[in-house]
């Protein structure tokens, strides 16, 4: 097991840009660096010990805000109204530049997990803040956030698709400012994390008005843990009984938009399994956390490969995928 582990390690590290960022895949229409893929892969190395490593990672976010500044004072004072015209997801890993103007690109969760981070960081003692324009970059998000209004803001979410109000959204943002205000890193106003609260609180435990159960709520439970522990309960009991699959999970109930298989079933994303073990690790359920990395890790292709997912029983080219390198080292 040790060698898998080194040779997940070793593929993922190969996705590494000498700047710190990610590249989401080898395959040439991921060569991009996503801020969420970017913020979860960069995560891993606090589990690893590697604190420059992580602290460079998270810089490389803090330098994509700094570089387009200037929009995100402009988003502040005029709201936007296509998906498009939001705060975008998705850089030129070398550049820094932004790609694709048409794109799902209103993604709350993505900043939520930034402001998480950081927090998280601090309370950790890995201080990632350089100085000034760090922190003033802070304070233009949480400006932005309010300005969207985001506790009542339909986005594209963690999949980068529909446009609707989702709980692993507003939960990211909500834990991300709160834990912000927690560490006294800037000030948040009480009312604007109440807000969020009040709409993920109505959501709960489904993932929107018209999905019951989403993998991307697993995030709810980790690393934000948001919600309570009967609320992480069911969502747990729904994916496990809607979204295990043989190869992973189902992002949700009747996918097909993303490579389905001729069979009809949704594609099935061996990242799931890891995020599972993770979860049955922080409640002690050892042997739990074992079957669940154990089916994970059986994804992997010869060549140390974990891939995006699998469709027909076969992965799919987006392989490896960073993010479920990293989850796989975490868990």
């Amino acid at each position: 097991m040790e060698e898998k582990m080194r040779m997940v390690l070793r593929e993922m590290e190969k996705l590494r840009q000498p700047n710190g960022a990610f590249i989401a895949s080898s395959s040439l229409d991921f060569y991009a660096c996503w801020i969420r893929d970017q913020l979860y892969t960069s995560f891993c190395y606090y589990y690893l010990k590697e604190f420059q490593k992580l602290k460079e990672g998270v810089w490389v976010v803090f330098d994509i805000f700094q570089k387009y500044a200037g929009k995100l004072e402009y988003l502040i004072g005029s709201r936007p109204y296509h998906p498009h015209d939001f705060w975008h997801a998705k850089y030129h890993p070398d550049t820094l530049e932004e790609i694709t103007k048409e794109w799902g690109h209103h993604q709350l969760d993505a900043l939520g997990l930034f402001l998480y981070i950081i927090a998280d960081l601090d309370f950790k003692n890995i201080k990632v803040i350089r100085n000034k324009n760090d922190s003033d970059t802070i304070y233009r998000l949480i400006f932005y956030l309010n300005a969207i209004k985001y506790w009542e803001s339909r986005d594209n979410g963690m999949w980068e698709e529909g446009w609707e109000i989702r709980a692993s959204s507003i939960g990211a943002v909500v834990r991300g400012l709160d834990y912000i205000r927690e560490r006294q890193i800037a000030y948040v106003p009480e009312c604007m994390v109440n807000a969020g609260r009040n709409t993920l609180n109505k959501l709960l435990p489904n993932e929107s008005w018209n999905r019951d159960v989403d993998m991307a709520q697993l995030s709810l439970i980790w690393p934000y843990h948001v919600v309570t522990d009967e609320v992480a309960d069911e969502i747990l009991k729904r994916v496990k009984a809607k979204l295990v699959q043989k190869h992973g999970l189902n992002r949700y109930w009747g996918d097909y938009s993303y490579y389905p298989s001729y069979n009809g079933l949704s594609s099935e994303w061996p990242m799931g399994f890891f995020w599972l073990s993770i979860m049955a690790s922080q409640k002690n359920n050892w042997e739990e956390a074992h079957q669940w990395f154990h089916k994970g890790i059986t994804q992997m292709t010869s060549d140390g490969h974990i891939p995006e997912l699998y469709s027909c029983g076969r992965p799919n080219s987006h392989t490896p995928l960073a993010w479920a390198h990293a989850m796989a080292l975490i868990a």
